[in-house]
């Protein structure tokens, strides 16, 4: 079943980039700076790669326990694949997630049977265990209020590695890794506190029209096969653009939901207004530089509202009708050239704040849209963030919203130094480059990495829709993907990113 959905994945997909090639029937134009050039498709590989895979998630099989041993306050449990772990048994107790335990329905703990609820204290051990007969763990406690627990082996060897006390074993005890997809990828991106930045060479850093690097395009309906909704998430992380092509032919933001609740989760919602898109049409006398088509639009990442603390992390933009040019900008490549240069003015953009408000009714003045619910937002945040390892993994720049700075009397004229020069970098050739959009094709960002403007000719009937998809939505959809597509629990990605 897996290797043909990776088959067919294989089939429809196109390969990594490299150097133009000629044009044929079955290749699709992917996007280089401000032309387009053709890329073939070679299934051959790919398709190769999934059966082999499936091969080997077919042959390691779910984790089975081989010998449970109850000793008092803890469960020692070895496993067939040579593991063993010690675990708590109040752990046990309190993670269990049995129909007795979590309502599937609801998706909750039955308070009733909550170890806090129930009244069961610290030292409560495991009077007995079993492992019946369809493989599942079973415990009686030695507490009269609890009832029996059950487990799945494959849940207790997740956490295992985790949570437990390792046994002595003839295995790596790393990880349950009889899945063949490595969700590393996505750990960036699960907002578990002190998670780091991608790695560098996770992802691929790309400058302006000079490099030869293009981004990948999607087809609309090959989305629809899992397993290529997934790969173009991957390639969205690692590159930070991809295109989507053949989106349906409509002259509102339906193409555009139905792409995102369907693909990469669903979008944020404005409370400031209705629906959960913009929509940008030409008006003339514009206010907002936004709806003024003619004039040139800054390098910026989209200010939306910030959930937890964070703006939305993709950005949609949808053309349905006319056509016209984006800039884009690799944020973290022009970051790091300027640590390389200039180290000093690197340390202030990542130390010191940039002050920004955002009326979200007075810069809207121009939509078509009707807002109508206030919501005045005031920030101070660097324009480079990294983690606390100083890996460069966020930008955030809007010009149009910046406020008069707070910055210290001897800190303002250094940082301002620095400000300038990096914005002058994101509007170089160095680092821009154009790319042509017309109806029916959509533009992916991340949008803490990829800026986004606009320059060059656009068309009288040039109308755009589009909106933000936070982390939470983005992290949810990519853990279901990796559930349907290699029967990874999402649970069993979560504990990975623990």
């Amino acid at each position: 079943m897996y290797s043909a959905k990776a088959a067919r994945a294989a089939a429809s997909a196109p390969k990594r980039l490299g150097a133009a090639a000629p044009h044929t029937a079955t290749e699709k134009p992917i996007l280089s700076g401000s032309a387009a050039v053709a890329m073939p498709v070679s299934a051959m590989a790919r398709a190769s790669d999934a059966a082999t895979a499936a091969a080997v998630a077919s042959t390691r099989g779910p984790p089975k326990i081989c010998r449970a041993r109850a000793e008092g306050r803890h469960v020692e449990l070895h496993f067939e694949d040579g593991s063993g772990y010690r675990f708590h048994a109040l752990w046990l107790r309190d993670a269990c997630r049995d129909d007795a335990h979590v309502s599937a329905a609801a998706g909750e703990r039955i308070l009733a049977a909550t170890p806090v609820v129930t009244g069961c204290n610290g030292s409560i051990s495991a009077k007995r265990v079993d492992v019946e007969g369809d493989g599942r763990l079973r415990i009686q406690w030695d507490d009269a209020t609890s009832q029996d627990s059950t487990f799945d082996a494959e849940f207790l060897r997740t956490y295992g590695t985790v949570v437990a006390q390792p046994i002595d074993s003839a295995v790596q005890l790393q990880g349950p890794d009889r899945c063949t997809h490595d969700a590393e990828w996505l750990r960036p991106y699960s907002g578990y506190p002190g998670i780091k930045a991608p790695v560098r060479d996770s992802m691929r850093l790309w400058t302006g029209a000079s490099d030869e690097f293009t981004f990948r395009q999607y087809s609309f309906p090959d989305l629809a096969d899992s397993c290529v909704n997934l790969e173009m998430l991957q390639t969205l992380v690692r590159d930070g653009v991809v295109v989507v092509e053949d989106m349906p032919e409509v002259a509102d933001a339906s193409a555009l939901i139905q792409f995102t609740d369907d693909y990469c989760g669903s979008l944020q919602k404005d409370p400031a207004r209705e629906e959960a898109n913009w929509k940008i049409t030409k008006k003339e006398g514009a206010q907002s530089i936004s709806y003024n088509k003619d004039a040139r639009l800054n390098n910026h990442t989209d200010q939306s509202i910030p959930s937890h603390g964070a703006v939305g992390l993709l950005l949609a933009i949808h053309y349905v009708d006319g056509h016209g040019h984006n800039t884009l900008v690799d944020g973290i490549a022009a970051g790091e050239a300027l640590r390389a240069r200039d180290p000093e003015g690197f340390r202030l953009l990542t130390k010191y704040a940039c002050d920004a408000e955002r009326d979200y009714i007075a810069s809207r003045v121009d939509a078509a849209q009707n807002h109508t619910n206030s919501l005045l937002i005031s920030t101070k945040y660097p324009l480079l963030q990294t983690d606390t390892d100083g890996a460069l993994w966020r930008v955030q720049y809007n010009e149009v919203f910046r406020t008069p700075s707070t910055l210290p009397y001897d800190v303002f004229p250094r940082w301002y130094e620095a400000y300038q020069k990096y914005v002058a970098m994101l509007h170089s050739p160095e680092f821009e480059r154009t790319v042509e959009m017309k109806a029916g094709r959509l533009l992916l960002l991340q949008n803490w990495r990829v800026l986004h403007g606009r320059a060059g000719f656009q068309s009288p009937s040039r109308t755009l829709v589009g909106g933000t998809i936070t982390r939470e939505n983005f992290y949810s959809k990519a853990c279901q993907l990796i559930s349907r597509t290699h029967g990874m629990d999402p649970y069993r990605v979560h504990v990975r990113h623990a």
